[in-house]
Formats: structure tokens, C-alpha cells, sequence
């Protein structure tokens, strides 16, 4: 089983209750380093080059390309959407022989719409990193994109600040979601 340095417990994904304030911090100046090394021309690294991985989904993709996709694929890495069939057990056979498939298949597995029964039998019998919607709106992803635009703007907020962003600062916000996506990426596929 992989361990990941941005977990509490000894899960291998990232799954939005177990951060800590040093693993966001520590992915948080991650993401900063990727965006400044964009910005300066520096971005031809493809740390995740010959890696594999799954955007496992209840609903066949987007003709637009996601922000995790597009992160993913700016690491070097190969994406696949994989669209579930009817449910499964997730506490049967079938559901574990599907999960050890996938963690054969790719090297991680991003898991949305499924409950979070599902997402620990995933990430049980995978033996690769699994993460519990890394873009969904709830997910620390989102959290580490706003401190980047704030920081960017020169606020610092502290750890009872209450955060609330006015205006429109969609393009901004979605440049450092992708740059957190891939600090997160990076840290738990062991690309850093």
C-alpha cells in the first residue's frame, strides 16, 4: 500500500477530512513553485510522463477537458475517463475484483459521484493512490486555489480567517485549481 506524506491515516489518496495545516502548506507552496515556473517558461517538465491515470465516473466525460484532466496531462501523464456500469456491492467480490483491476491498470484513480463506501473499498484493494474528487467543490483543491489568489493579491489569512471572494475571478481561480491539482498529483504519485 502507498502512504502519502499528505494524509493523517495511512490511506494512499487524498480525501478531503484528512488534510493537515503542514500537508496544505507543504501543497500550497508546491502549487506556487508549479505556477511560478509556468509563468517564467519553466513548465516542460513531465514529471508523470509513462503514468497512467483513471477519472473513474458515473457519467461518460465532458467534450470539454476538465481541469484535472488538463492538469494530469500538463504533468505528462495519460488520462482515462472510465464510466461506471450499474452498481455494484461495494462489500462484494466483484466490487474488490474491479478495484485491484484498476490499480493494475493505472497508477491513480480520481473517484467522483461515489460514496465514500465505495472510494475506501477502491482504495483498499487498489494499491495506488485514490482520491475522493479532487474537483469537487469541497475538496482542499478548492481551498488551496483561493490562498493562492489571495496570496497572489497580498493577503494573508489566518487560521480563523473567514474567507469570502467577491467578483469574478473564474480564469484566475481555475489557473490555481489546475496548479494545486497537480502539487496534489505530484505529491502522492511521487513525481516531486
Amino acid at each position: 500500500m502507498m502512504h502519502s506524506t499528505l494524509l493523517s491515516s495511512n490511506s494512499p489518496g487524498l480525501r478531503r477530512d484528512e488534510f493537515l495545516a503542514g500537508d496544505l502548506s507543504a501543497v500550497h507552496e508546491l502549487a506556487c513553485r508549479l505556477k511560478a515556473a509556468s509563468l517564467a517558461g519553466r513548465a516542460g517538465d513531465r514529471p508523470l510522463a509513462g503514468k497512467n491515470i483513471a477519472l473513474l465516473r458515473m457519467q461518460p466525460g465532458d467534450a470539454e477537458m476538465s481541469v484535472l484532466h488538463r492538469a494530469a496531462l500538463d504533468l505528462g501523464a495519460r488520462v482515462a475517463h472510465v464510466r461506471l456500469g450499474p452498481p455494484i456491492d461495494p462489500g462484494g467480490t466483484q466490487f474488490r475484483h474491479l478495484s485491484q483491476m484498476l490499480g493494475r491498470l493505472y497508477d491513480a484513480i480520481d473517484c467522483s459521484s461515489l460514496t465514500p463506501a465505495e472510494v475506501r473499498q477502491i482504495e483498499q484493494h487498489a494499491g495506488v493512490p485514490v482520491y475522493d474528487d479532487l474537483e469537487g467543490i469541497d475538496h482542499p483543491a478548492w481551498v488551496l486555489a483561493d490562498l493562492m489568489t489571495l496570496h497572489e493579491h497580498g493577503c494573508t489569512a489566518g487560521p480563523d480567517a473567514q474567507i469570502a471572494v467577491l467578483g469574478d475571478h473564474a480564469a484566475e481561480h481555475s489557473e490555481n485549481h489546475r496548479f494545486a491539482l497537480q502539487a496534489m498529483l505530484l505529491t502522492t504519485m511521487g513525481g516531486t
